[in-house]
C-alpha cells in the first residue's frame, strides 16, 4: 500500500497506492463508493457503443482511484467509528467533493467546501489522507512517512504541462501550466528519461510539492511529445489561459477519452471531422 519516489537527496518520499485507498472506502462505505463512481464515469462520458482498448480502460479505472482518493471527502464522524470487530466503518461525505482549488494556482489549496453542515464535526479529510492517519495510528508508518503523504495530500492538483526541458542525467524536467503559465521544476526520472532534451510536448499529470520538490504523483492521463512547436504550445495557453477553459479532473480525462457535453463527440470524432490523424 505504501510506494515511495526514489529522489538523489533522500531516502525516498512516500506515497500511498490509491487503488488500496480506494479499496479501503468499497469495503467500508460501499454505497458511498458506487456513488462516486457512478459520479466520475457520468463525468467523463465514455460512448457505451464503442468497444474501447483495455489499456485505456485500466487508465481510466486508475484514474478514477487517482481523484477518489485526492478529491472526495471523508464524513468527519465517521473518521473515529470502528465497529465492535476493530474494522474502520470509514464513511464518504455526500453533499461536496473535496477538489483543489479551481483558480490554476496549483498550491493545492481546498475550496472550503469540505465541511458538515453545521461545522460542528470540523473539516473533512480526503480519504487519502485519511488512510495514511490510520496507518500510522496503527504504527505501520512512521512520522516521516506520514508527514510526506500530508504534503502530497495539501498540494497536490492536476493540469496540463508544456514541456520546456528535459534533463535525464538530473533527472529533471522543467514544465509549463496551461492554464496559468507558472513553470515548475518536477523531480521525474523515467519522464525525464523518457522525453530527455525535448523542448515541447504535453503531460496531462497530477504533481505535488513533497520535501520543497514538485514531483508527479499519479499515473499520467495524457502524454505526447508532438506536435511540439511554438504554435501548439501558444494554440495551448491561449485556450486553457486566456479562454478560461479550467477542466476538473473527471474533465480532463473526458477530454481526451469521453465524449463533449454540448456535442457528444469524442476527440476521434472530432479528428474524424477535421481530417487529422489521431
Amino acid at each position: 500500500m505504501v510506494m515511495t519516489m526514489e529522489h538523489a537527496d533522500d531516502s525516498g518520499t512516500a506515497l500511498l497506492d490509491t487503488g488500496s485507498v480506494a479499496e479501503l472506502f468499497r469495503r467500508s462505505d460501499p454505497e458511498g463508493y458506487d456513488d462516486a463512481r457512478r459520479r466520475f464515469y457520468r463525468e467523463v462520458n465514455m460512448n457505451p457503443f464503442k468497444r474501447h482498448p483495455d489499456g485505456v480502460l485500466r487508465l481510466i479505472d486508475w484514474s478514477f482511484c487517482d481523484w477518489f482518493a485526492f478529491e472526495c471527502a471523508v464524513d468527519p464522524s465517521s473518521v473515529d467509528d470502528d465497529g465492535r470487530d476493530g474494522r474502520p466503518r470509514l464513511r464518504l461525505r455526500r453533499e461536496h467533493g473535496h477538489g483543489n482549488d479551481d483558480d490554476g494556482h496549483g498550491d493545492g489549496g481546498r475550496d472550503g467546501d469540505c465541511r458538515d453542515g453545521d461545522g460542528d464535526a470540523g473539516p473533512s479529510k480526503s480519504p487519502y489522507l485519511v488512510a495514511a492517519e490510520r496507518l500510522y495510528d496503527c504504527g505501520r508508518i512512521g512520522t516521516a512517512h506520514l508527514a510526506d503523504m500530508r504534503e502530497v495530500d495539501a498540494t497536490n492538483f492536476a493540469s496540463m504541462f508544456w514541456i520546456d526541458d528535459a534533463n535525464a542525467s538530473r533527472s529533471r524536467m522543467r514544465v509549463k501550466d496551461v492554464r496559468n503559465g507558472r513553470s515548475y521544476e518536477l523531480y521525474c526520472p523515467p519522464d525525464a528519461a523518457k522525453y530527455d532534451g525535448a523542448h515541447g510536448g504535453v503531460i496531462v499529470n497530477r504533481i505535488a510539492r513533497v520535501r520543497g520538490t514538485w514531483r508527479p504523483c499519479a499515473i499520467a492521463v495524457y502524454e505526447a511529445r508532438r506536435p511540439d512547436g511554438p504554435d501548439t504550445r501558444d494554440a495551448l495557453m491561449n485556450a486553457f489561459g486566456k479562454g478560461g477553459y479550467h477542466p476538473d479532473f473527471p474533465g480532463w480525462i473526458r477530454l481526451f477519452y469521453g465524449r463533449a457535453k454540448d456535442t457528444g463527440l469524442d476527440m476521434e470524432d472530432m479528428a474524424d471531422m477535421m481530417g487529422i490523424p489521431w
